[in-house]
């Protein structure tokens, strides 16, 4: 067969033309017209929120904390949920590639040979090289609503990665807030232990000359076991929490451990969290956004399935030269146009639009309540943060009440004119009143992360 010779069936030039054009007439029936939700939020929080600040991205650098910084940039740098979520983005991108490459024509070819007698006339050499080229023509909107699909996904996987980020920080905030909270009471229990024990003997002396009972001693005996007693629980608190941060920042608890073993003061914000209005917070949130990204990428997966009820139309074309040794050469060629029809499917195609539809209203659902929760944790973060100053000034003043009253009853006892047991009432009280401002510091702080988080948004 020579080259000008043409494959048999194929259509006249003006029967394509008719058919091209009645197809065309079809196209476009399955695109999908996407417009992002809009989110019905309230003009403003229920609570007193403060406004939205420039730079709120880095929410922790509030706490002034510069080892707190070194370990979000560790975190930053080596925690394995923040890696494996950047890896995603990678799947992402191939996916959207992989898409996109259906629109593009594809070129392959083959080579073979052959030696055999197959015409009782000796043997023959064959050997053929052959180049195909096929293209599926998107004229219903497959491809263009799968690229959409794609480019919404590896959206979302870039929030994705948001999410992991405020994760991480917000975890190892809070890890690093318990370890000084831990630290913090076990100095403060120390301290007592100290003040108890010296007490315990001042009244073993007192009980040998005969000037105190016997029962003021086991008081004091009493109240030393307690403290010690409650040292061991902070020990493990802290311990804990350092094993925490090795985790979120990928060390080892031993590499870590000696530099968070330094004491130092609690963490205390130092400015005012960045909340602004619903409206903001809505628009700031990754996870807001990366559930819209998940609708976006499900309403056009419904366009993909609305695609497989019309004909699917490709263009394809092949040429092979072979080569018979003895026997001249011999061109195969091809070129035209095929048609697909999905006559019958089973109900198939019909129940894969069905399935798409549903997957898209529980992604809108999502979206929805994605919403709801970031509204609700707002409200929630701001009705604790802005009683948290309430409390710390209670609970400082009640400091302040208990270490007068300790030292009263002291002088009181040492004087002859008090009874012990106000001694180790005072104690106990002025120990409470410690841990309850070391308590009600780090529960602003940690009120200070969530609201922070809640509404801050993807960092930087």
């Amino acid at each position: 067969m020579g080259l000008e010779q043409v494959v048999s069936g194929m259509p006249s030039r003006r029967s394509l033309l008719k058919w091209s054009v009645a197809t065309l007439a079809l196209a476009g029936c399955a695109d999908v017209n996407y417009e992002a939700p809009a989110a019905s939020v309230g003009a403003s929080f229920d609570a007193a929120s403060p406004a939205r600040q420039a730079g709120a991205h880095q929410w922790w650098r509030s706490f002034q904390d510069s080892q707190l910084d070194q370990l979000i940039a560790a975190g930053k740098a080596r925690n394995l949920d923040l890696q494996q979520a950047i890896e995603a983005i990678n799947e992402a991108r191939a996916a959207s590639d992989s898409v996109g490459a259906a629109d593009l024509p594809q070129v392959s070819a083959t080579a073979g040979a052959t030696r055999g007698d197959t015409s009782n006339t000796g043997t023959a050499q064959v050997s053929s090289v052959g180049l195909g080229v096929s293209w599926l023509l998107d004229i219903f909107g497959a491809n263009r609503n799968a690229r959409k699909a794609a480019a919404a996904q590896l959206d979302a996987a870039y929030l994705s990665a948001d999410v992991a980020r405020l994760v991480m920080e917000s975890s190892i905030t809070s890890a690093y807030i318990d370890l000084r909270y831990y630290q913090q009471s076990m100095a403060l229990t120390r301290r007592s232990l100290d003040s108890r024990r010296s007490s315990l003997d001042l009244t073993r002396t007192q009980v040998e000359l005969g000037e105190a009972a016997r029962l003021d001693l086991l008081q004091a005996e009493q109240l030393v076991a307690e403290g010690e007693a409650a040292l061991p629980a902070y020990e493990v608190g802290f311990d804990q929490a350092v094993a925490r941060l090795a985790t979120l920042t990928a060390r080892r608890v031993a590499e870590l451990k000696p530099a968070l073993q330094r004491g130092a003061a609690q963490p205390r914000p130092r400015l005012k969290p960045s909340v602004g209005l619903p409206a903001d917070v809505v628009r700031e949130r990754p996870d807001v956004r990366m559930a819209e990204r998940s609708y976006a990428a499900a309403a056009y997966e419904v366009g993909v399935a609305q695609a497989q009820f019309y004909p699917s139309v490709s263009l394809s074309g092949s040429i092979t030269p072979t080569n018979i040794r003895h026997g001249g050469s011999i061109t195969y060629w091809t070129l035209g146009p095929s048609l697909n029809l999905p006559i019958f499917t089973g109900g198939a195609n019909t129940a894969n639009l069905k399935a798409a539809e549903s997957r898209a209203v529980q992604a809108k659902l999502g979206w929805e309540k994605s919403v709801l929760n970031a509204i609700e944790e707002v409200e929630s973060g701001l009705a604790a943060y802005n009683r948290d100053s309430r409390n710390i000034s209670a609970q400082g003043r009640l400091v302040s009440t208990s270490a007068e009253t300790l030292d009263l009853a002291r002088t009181n006892f040492s004087l002859g004119e008090g009874t012990f047991l106000a001694v180790l009432d005072a104690e106990r009280t002025y120990l409470s009143a410690q841990q309850g401002l070391a308590s009600a510091e780090r529960q602003r702080a940690a009120d200070f992360v969530s609201l922070s988080v809640a509404a801050a948004g993807a960092s930087q």
